[in-house]
């Protein structure tokens, strides 16, 4: 979507159809949260100068369709978090804002995975030959030492690479180890 949209009622109505019918992330504007929070204030400026009740139904069905965006968009990062968490590979689309919150929650799930599942099943990353980096550039997608596929990798994401890799990404300035 252009960064330059403005928002109106129909266009918060056009992404919230796309959140709905699309598994993934729609690609919003970077202050679309922003411009929508304005937008609405306008609209709440407007009710007070006018006391239309039909301002007033507008503002609760945009209030609903923000809420509705949110709670999808939510969901869809949880869910990209958890497959993140287990592959390294992250999603789309996400706003800068969303991309904190990802972060968050990718850097919990491997925490709670390290300390859960690794300690049941008796296994380290050492004897699974991986190291743990967080990439300080953004890494396009390659084929690692153990033939799977890794990435794409964008700056500040943290994930476990064969050592092979890891020790090329490091010495090539692109990944630091992260523990």
């Amino acid at each position: 979507m252009p960064e330059e949209e403005t928002i109106t009622f129909e266009y918060i109505r056009k992404i919230q159809r796309e959140e709905q019918h699309e598994p993934k992330l729609s690609k919003l504007p970077e202050d679309f949260y922003d411009k929508a929070k304005e937008y609405l204030e306008q609209k709440r400026e407007l009710l007070k100068k006018k006391g239309d009740r039909g301002i007033s139904i507008e503002i609760n069905n945009i209030e609903r369709l923000l809420e509705n965006i949110y709670n999808r968009r939510e969901t869809k990062i949880i869910n990209h978090a958890i497959i993140t968490s287990r592959t390294g590979i992250p999603p789309q689309n996400l706003t800068k804002q969303e991309q904190k919150f990802f972060n968050q929650i990718v850097d919990l799930l491997k925490f709670h995975r390290e300390k859960t599942l690794n300690i049941l099943l008796e296994k380290t990353k050492e004897e699974k030959g991986f190291e743990t980096l967080k990439f300080i550039k953004d890494v396009p997608e390659f084929v690692g030492a153990d033939m799977k596929k890794y990435g794409p990798f964008k700056k500040g994401i943290i994930a476990d690479i064969p050592k092979e890799n890891a020790k090329l990404l490091i010495q090539a300035e692109l990944a630091e180890k992260h523990e």
